[in-house]
């Protein structure tokens, strides 16, 4: 059974974004968008809540408006939506935007893979403002998530648990954060993805989730925040389109789904290691 409580709202800052991405305008219009598209798979809200396998009233909140106020579905219901809604017709990377997913990102992220390759090692954690020497947790408090088929291997993939509030509009503090390294993508991030970003100073090492953006003609990394602190942008420059770094900031992931899993333990979906 899967728990799909991942919150996701907008914030004045992502507000920048989807200015300057087109292919998000509209946002505020999310429940029409999500009905356009079961109508366009000639779905009924009856029977597509059936094939998500949950009640009508689950389902249905996404199309009305005084239910669902978020301009973006949580990305772990777009991909469960989108394994319906292509066989009917609909283009996945239509479902994948409206979770914001842009670019041809929502094309490569579900596929036919072995069982074993849904699980993923969570192996750190990603908290705004936290320096370590490492990021990478020990072994004994690792444990591993199933986040379901991909395109890609699990070498190509990465795990790492939301901490803090730095993304509390998007992502729910605990959430597990579904990743593609950026050397493996076949695209390059693009505006509009979440991303996975490494912070250096001196000798410490902050791992933190932003919301990749343009401001102006620079890129740029924004929190999704109810939290002041959080609230100025990181701008990274102009860097080349496969290399988004500079001297101390480095996307090192595009975030393909999140989970907070609230299941009791014999139907969680994370798997903790006996030593």
């Amino acid at each position: 059974m899967m728990y799909d409580n991942v919150a996701q709202s907008a914030t004045t800052n992502s507000h920048r974004l989807y200015a300057a991405n087109p292919r998000l305008s509209g946002v505020s219009q999310i429940n029409d968008s999500v009905r356009a598209l079961r109508m366009k798979a000639g779905l009924s809200v009856r029977k597509l809540a059936a094939e998500l396998g949950v009640p009508s009233s689950s389902y249905a909140k996404y199309e009305d408006p005084a239910k669902f106020k978020k301009p973006i579905i949580p990305l772990d219901f777009a991909k469960r939506l989108s394994d319906i809604l292509e066989p009917r017709g609909v283009d996945r990377a239509e479902v994948m935007l409206l979770a914001g997913i842009t670019g041809d990102m929502g094309g490569y992220l579900i596929s036919n893979s072995s069982p074993d390759d849904e699980w993923i090692t969570v192996s750190g954690a990603v908290a705004a403002g936290v320096w370590k020497e490492q990021t990478e947790w020990p072994a004994s408090e690792r444990y591993d998530v199933r986040f379901g088929q991909s395109q890609y291997s699990k070498e190509h993939r990465f795990a790492v648990r939301m901490e803090g509030l730095s993304m509390n509009r998007t992502i729910l503090p605990g959430s597990d954060l579904e990743c593609l390294y950026v050397r493996f993508s076949p695209i390059p991030p693009k505006p509009g993805d979440l991303v996975v970003v490494e912070r250096k100073a001196h000798d410490l090492v902050e791992l933190t989730c932003k919301r990749l953006a343009m401001i102006g003609d620079e890129y740029a990394l924004v929190a999704e925040s109810t939290e002041p602190e959080f609230q100025e942008p990181i701008i990274i420059g102009r860097p080349d389109s496969h290399d988004f770094t500079d001297n101390e900031v480095r996307v090192v992931g595009i975030v393909l789904s999140a989970k907070l899993d609230l299941a009791p333990k014999d139907l969680s979906e994370r798997r903790y290691r006996r030593h």
